[in-house]
């Protein structure tokens, strides 16, 4: 009996062994169909409807969504122009890219089960090899595929995998190495296997999306042309425009500022109706072909009154200074009264332009020698003349005109930037801090640029300027501040900087190296949009200043809790970072209507050329159930509204841009 009772126990135990060993280790070919009442697999995708994409894009493959229930691993692929011959799954199980076959296209990561259409792979490689395992054949509950849809439900036990284990996943259309999810160089997506038993909650999954890149230049603030402001209905796009200004245009009577006569000459309110900032310089000296003063009546009746020199009228017969520009006036810079109604002048300006409003966004130090820009020349007329068109002051008195600028603008930068054409040492060292930007007047003419005498390679080395006065270096100055400027050599050097060859490729070269935001007045603005030189005004365009991309977006598929942490990957694929401090926002949204926000941390003025990451949370207490979508947005401290473009498809009306959708 107790024989016959042990053996009968013995039986027992044996079957309950071979029972486990069937379920766990199932015969090849005789995968169970997909059970669950939630996802049926027939290429209807409306069970799906509930279940947020964990990638999406643009090619043939469109989105990729993932669920789970107790018995299987569920996954969808909709899409147009689907592969109905080839497509593949690439399964990483253990969420260790370390192991594991390392597929290429993507980042890393670590391959353990290949699904190749229906027949489903085991690696068996060392990571690099391509060595696999036939595993089983999906049968046609298990997997359907059309030119819209692929649905696949792959058995957990089969893959080894339960609920708490976090897997990743890809997938390639037709061997492609555009056509997958995600995106080329992307990650793979991570989703969190829960136990949910299939009600189509997507639990602690990841949602990756890839916002669509354009690949073309943007209209945007504080970069690319500058045109003349005084006219207007430029062909090409522009959002900021130079202003000159005389002393006789802004102060004709003594102590009276007329700033609605230059705002009006230069087009202050339609441009501010555009949204299009001014690049503002103040000229005590600019040639013409005529005989003129541009320094007020009275400052020049003054000067002689109180026995002071006021200046050289000039008529250069040499043609050195070009074309109908050979007559002016240049004043005496060492007046100690001129120096002191200056100062006043500068004060004005300051204080006229420091507004909410914001109408001047960048002031170059301009004042003194031909044009604003610290030069007269020829220093040697035709007989042999000293100082032929007027003389320019040593460091002891230019310094004065420059510290007047230091003075009236600082603390002001938030609105306007100040910026100065020759690296001098208030350029960077001062009583106020202020460093200044620099502009490069022009910009494209090799020597000019970069022989010993110039502009770059005064700004890296120093320099011994034309009156043989040393002045120091402000190099890498574009890593704080902005660097802009204009073609050289009026229309003919523009488009001879313009032209493939030689030309543009020095352009570029100077673009890289000196890192401007914005050009003109000379400026190919005026230009017909689709002539000859179009390709590389859009090339320039593009690349000078800032361009903003969003790469990647990356947050919980579903809202659980009181907030939704967002990852974001931004790359600036411009030279230069973005000039002021304005707040980047991540937001919720149903339709057009923001439900709940957050102002991250992000400081553009750091972004210089790169990829950067937000990562934040938006608060969502008190949020109802529902679908929402989540954007982002750089907002004006004008408008409180957003104010900059990013180079990605899905921008709102608002100019906020969506990147992806939740659940709650």
């Amino acid at each position: 009996m107790f024989k016959a009772a042990g053996n009968k126990k013995l039986l027992v135990h044996l079957f309950l062994i071979f029972a486990l060993i069937f379920a766990i280790f199932q015969p090849i070919g005789t995968v169970p169909g997909a059970q669950a009442a939630t996802i049926t697999v027939d290429g209807n995708v409306s069970d799906w409807s509930s279940i947020n994409a964990l990638a999406t894009g643009t090619g043939a493959a469109q989105s990729f969504k993932m669920t789970n229930d107790g018995t299987n691993l569920y996954l969808l692929i909709q899409g147009s122009g689907l592969s109905t011959a080839t497509g593949s799954f690439w399964l990483n199980i253990d969420n260790n890219t370390a192991t594991g076959y390392q597929a290429s296209g993507w980042g890393a990561t670590g391959i353990e089960w290949l699904l190749e259409n229906a027949g489903l792979y085991r690696y068996a490689g060392t990571g690099s090899n391509w060595s696999w395992n036939a595993n089983t054949t999906l049968s046609s509950s298990q997997f359907f595929r059309s030119s819209t849809v692929i649905e696949v439900a792959i058995p957990l036990a089969t893959l080894q995998i339960s609920a708490g284990s976090t897997i990743q996943a890809g997938y390639i259309d037709n061997n492609s190495t555009t056509s997958r999810l995600p995106a080329a160089s992307q990650t793979l997506p991570s989703y969190l296997l829960t136990s949910s038993g299939g009600s189509g909650d997507p639990g602690g999954a990841t949602t990756v999306a890839y916002p669509v890149e354009l690949d073309s230049p943007l209209n945007n603030p504080f970069k690319g042309w500058a045109p003349s402001a005084k006219t207007t209905g430029y062909p090409q796009q522009h959002k900021l425009v130079y202003a000159g200004v005389t002393w006789k245009e802004l102060e004709s009577t003594k102590g009276t500022y007329n700033f609605a006569a230059i705002e009006a000459t230069n087009n202050f309110a339609h441009w501010n109706s555009l949204g299009v900032k001014v690049v503002l310089r103040f000229i005590l000296d600019s040639p013409t072909g005529a005989a003129h003063r541009d320094i007020p009546d009275w400052l020049y009746n003054e000067m002689v009154a109180l026995g002071q020199s006021p200046g050289t009228a000039y008529n250069d017969t040499t043609g050195g200074m070009g074309t109908g520009n050979n007559m002016g006036f240049s004043p005496n810079y060492s007046s100690a009264y001129l120096i002191e109604r200056h100062k006043l002048a500068i004060e004005a300006i300051a204080a006229r332009y420091n507004t909410n409003e914001r109408p001047v966004a960048f002031v170059q130090i301009g004042s003194i020698g031909h044009w604003a820009e610290f030069h007269t020349w020829p220093y040697v007329g035709p007989n042999g003349e000293a100082n032929y068109t007027g003389a320019f002051p040593p460091n002891a008195i230019s310094n004065q005109y420059v510290q007047h600028y230091i003075d009236a603008f600082a603390g002001k930068e938030d609105k306007m930037q100040v910026l100065i054409r020759r690296s001098i040492a208030l350029a960077k060292t001062n009583n106020k801090g202020m460093v200044m930007g620099m502009f490069n007047d022009v910009f494209g003419h090799k020597d000019s640029f970069d022989a010993d005498w110039g502009w770059y390679t005064g700004t890296q080395n120093g320099y011994w300027d034309d009156i043989g006065q040393q002045q120091p270096a402000h190099a890498n100055f574009w890593e704080t501040r902005i660097s802009g400027g204009e073609f050289y050599g009026g229309a003919s050097g523009m488009t001879a900087a313009l032209t493939t060859g030689s030309g543009f490729t020095e352009t570029q070269r100077q673009t890289e190296l000196s890192k401007p935001s914005w050009l003109g007045p000379n400026s190919p603005a005026s230009l017909a949009v689709g002539n000859t030189l179009q390709s590389n005004i859009d090339t320039l365009k593009k690349r000078m200043g800032y361009h903003f991309v969003v790469k990647e977006i990356s947050h919980p598929s579903a809202i659980t809790g009181s907030s939704l942490a967002t990852t974001i990957k931004v790359e600036n694929k411009g030279v230069q970072h973005f000039p002021f401090g304005w707040p980047v926002e991540i937001q919720l949204r149903s339709g057009n209507t923001i439900v709940a926000k957050k102002t991250t941390t992000v400081d553009l003025r750091t972004w210089k050329t790169g990829t950067y990451t937000i990562t934040d949370s938006i608060p969502v207490t008190g949020l109802a159930a529902g679908t929402y979508d989540i954007a982002i947005a750089i907002i004006s401290p004008q408008t409180n509204a957003p104010g900059v473009d990013f180079a990605n498809t899905n921008r709102l009306a608002d100019g906020a841009y969506k990147l992806s959708s939740v659940t709650k």
